[in-house]
């Protein structure tokens, strides 16, 4: 015991305890307890990728040579139903990943038609095909210099020029990063990046170090890119999952304004013959809310894997950290992007995840501020305590008597 503790009542330096374990509880943030489930909640048969919304709420969901618009409600209808034939008729297992330019009140974005979907053609001939809203599917650009086409996603932070972005395997363990304009004039930023493939992302430009540049997911590392727009590529982090072929990291978004409140996440479970995760044909889905209980922020990077669909969250202040979140179920086989819709709390059956224990209230919320009371409180028993000493000296008999 110290001299100075010595020097105080009993329950003086009790009241000293009790504040300095307070502070040490108010201090000290809750962490969350329980992992993010996914819900399996639309079948659609050879699901490759989701992607949206439309203007009308609608998201756009890719499988096989198909692409259905399907509601909040699950409903779904074909995309392009006044023509018969499918869009586009990739091989058979091919990944063929879609954007869909952003809804705008003027109908145009960036020159772009809004509502616009736009897929890839992984083989040859690589080729963008473009489905407008009304209009008959049809080739949008021809890519021989990107290779087999493996990733597609829209500059939605301007760095890019608001342009398409379309990312190709080239031999020798390459890949060619192009850009398309509304006219599908094209310009090649870079044919020598690392591999990468999946559900590629631009980065808002507040997200520390990589604003504004295409992020892009490896699942053969596990790393996470960054291109810039002069084609330079640089690591954001390693997903620390598993990773390999058909295992890691797979897609990758941010989390926008409004989502943890009451959005919603949507990523494809693919069926995938022969594999040790052979998907189950399934669109998952998870409320915003589950991922704010497990500590994400909003403009973190999320990521999903192929292997199980586990989610990873990645966040930058400055340094990027990854720490996994959530998992699938062991079979399931994570396909395209991950979609994080702002605002649109689903409708429809959902099994909520586990909620984390509560933490302290810190302030406000209509009741009485916590720190407040604690640190008055201690101070009563303080001095409580100290008075209560004066008194018990002054009884106490002298060991002369």
């Amino acid at each position: 015991m110290s001299r100075f503790s010595r020097r105080l009542p009993v329950s003086a330096v009790a009241s000293l305890s009790l504040l300095a374990a307070a502070t040490a509880a108010i201090s000290s943030p809750a962490v969350a307890s329980t992992a993010l489930t996914w819900e399996q909640w639309h079948s659609d048969p050879a699901v490759v990728d989701v992607a949206g919304p439309l203007s009308s709420g609608d998201l756009v969901v890719a499988a096989g040579p198909h692409l259905y618009r399907v509601g909040q409600d699950g409903a779904q209808s074909d995309l392009s139903p006044q023509y018969a034939a499918p869009p586009f008729t990739p091989p058979p297992g091919a990944e063929a990943y879609i954007a869909v330019v952003p809804s705008d009140p003027t109908g145009a974005w960036f020159g772009f038609t809004s509502d616009t979907v736009f897929a890839i053609r992984p083989a040859a001939p690589s080729a963008v095909i473009g489905i407008a809203p009304s209009g008959k599917p049809a080739t949008f650009a021809t890519l021989p210099q990107a290779g087999a086409l493996n990733g597609i996603t829209l500059d939605t932070s301007g760095r890019f020029g608001h342009r398409l972005l379309v990312s190709g395997s080239l031999p020798g363990g390459h890949t060619a990063v192009v850009t398309l304009d509304a006219r599908g004039n094209q310009t090649t930023l870079t044919t020598t990046a690392p591999v990468f493939e999946g559900g590629l992302s631009v980065a808002p430009m507040s997200f520390p170090k990589f604003g504004g540049d295409l992020i892009a997911p490896d699942e053969l590392s596990g790393r996470v890119l960054a291109i810039d727009p002069t084609g330079a590529t640089s690591l954001v982090a390693n997903s620390g999952a598993p990773a390999g072929q058909d295992t890691g990291v797979e897609g990758a978004a941010f989390v926008p304004s409004g989502f943890l409140a009451a959005g919603t996440a949507y990523t494809a479970d693919r069926a995938t013959a022969n594999n040790p995760h052979p998907g189950t044909d399934t669109l998952l889905r998870l409320q915003g809310a589950a991922f704010a209980a497990a500590g994400v922020r909003e403009g973190d990077l999320l990521l999903v894997t192929e292997a199980s669909d586990r989610i990873v969250d990645v966040h930058c202040a400055p340094d990027c950290a990854a720490q996994t979140i959530g998992m699938g179920q062991p079979v399931a086989h994570g396909e395209g992007h991950l979609l994080l819709v702002a605002g649109t709390p689903a409708t429809g059956t959902h099994t909520p995840s586990p909620s984390p224990s509560p933490a302290p209230v810190a302030a406000g919320g209509g009741g009485v501020p916590l720190i407040p009371v604690v640190l008055a409180a201690a101070v009563v028993m303080l001095g409580l305590g100290w008075l209560g000493g004066r008194w018990f000296r002054r009884r106490r008999p002298s060991s002369d008597a």
